[in-house]
């Protein structure tokens, strides 16, 4: 007794009895096969990176998405499938019609992994004009800078302070799936300090003395020669032979 449904339209299953004596009754029962309902195929990207998603669609309307394994991808209701883990899975398709008849079609997905990159190593505090190296033991990746009005970053990770502020490095690593992973690493650029122009005389006579200064205290002074001119850590400035030297004063 066990029907089977192989095309839609009507049927009739009969029943037929006979017993000893060779008489025969037939009990009929009208059968109803509906049709399932029309798919299309499932389309959309089916090769995606772990954290990534993707919008799968199919040209009939009215169905539910699902996922047979939903710790590989899971798919929404809107059709977007998101890469949990690496591995293989079906994403289905199910569409139900007005007589309850059901079909599901399904598209087979890969979830590929993203690269491991280990954290950024080096100095994060550096001064307009300054540089630092940064590295990371994983190598193959590129160096980016989030704001280069602050600080820009070669290719071989050293940073140079552009301007004050702190500024977001990042390192990227693309493995052959075409998946990336990104660090990052905040790196603070200080700006540099503010002072003020040297005043005094500029022309001096060997033998003789004369006193530089700076509004902004607590530099140190230096001589580009003192075989010329000498400078002590109070401004006070002694020709020593004819000839020019740069007096330079420095303020950290």
């Amino acid at each position: 007794g066990l029907l089977t449904g192989v095309a839609g339209g009507s049927a009739t299953i009969s029943y037929s009895y006979t017993d000893l004596n060779g008489c025969t009754a037939v009990v009929d029962y009208p059968v109803t096969v509906n049709l399932l309902p029309v798919m299309d195929a499932i389309t959309g990207n089916n090769n995606i990176c772990v954290g990534a998603t993707a919008m799968l669609s199919d040209a009939i309307a009215g169905g539910t998405w699902s996922s047979s394994n939903t710790a590989i991808a899971t798919v929404a209701s809107t059709g977007v499938v998101s890469g949990i883990a690496a591995g293989t899975v079906t994403i289905n398709y199910t569409v139900t019609n007005a007589s309850g008849c059901i079909t599901t079609t399904g598209y087979l997905m890969t979830v590929n992994a993203i690269p491991v990159v280990s954290a950024i190593a080096g100095n994060n505090n550096i001064c307009v004009g300054g540089i630092t190296s940064l590295s990371d033991i994983i190598t193959g990746g590129v160096w980016s800078s989030g704001n280069t009005a602050i600080a820009t970053v070669d290719a071989g990770g050293v940073v140079s302070g552009i301007a004050g502020g702190s500024v977001t490095i990042y390192y990227t690593l693309t493995n052959a799936s075409n998946c990336s992973s990104r660090v990052s690493y905040i790196v603070t650029v200080n700006a540099l300090p503010v002072v003020n122009a040297i005043t005094g005389v500029n022309s001096i006579c060997a033998g003789s003395t004369t006193v530089l200064s700076d509004a902004t205290a607590g530099g140190s002074w230096i001589s580009s020669n003192s075989g010329i001119a000498s400078i002590s850590m109070g401004g006070l400035l002694t020709g020593v032979a004819g000839g020019s030297a740069t007096i330079s004063y420095s303020y950290t």
